[in-house]
């Protein structure tokens, strides 16, 4: 684990180091370019947000998601998700 770290540091501080080489007008330039970046996803999101609620039904749909697994099993009547115990909370009925 110890070695693990101290790849990353290395690696991290590399980085680091080809960072600062660069050149300030370039190094802006970078961070203005992912700046605009980061607020046009931003402003992509709030439209959809936006547009989802401007529907008639007024609500954005959500909805359980549904693992095909799980969904091949139900098909094939699996024993283990089709279980019939009388279990409430983990105690037997009366």
């Amino acid at each position: 684990m110890k070695n693990f770290r101290n790849t990353i540091e290395n690696e991290l501080e590399r980085l680091d180091n080809k960072w600062q080489a660069l050149p300030l007008k370039t190094q802006c330039k970078y961070v203005i370019i992912l700046f605009a970046f980061y607020l046009t996803m931003g402003i992509g999101v709030l439209v959809k947000v936006c547009y989802d609620l401007g529907k008639e039904d007024r609500h954005i749909e959500t909805g359980h998601i549904e693992s095909p697994s799980i969904g091949d099993g139900l098909s094939r009547g699996d024993s283990i998700l089709n279980h019939n115990k009388k279990y409430s909370n983990g105690r037997e009925r009366e």
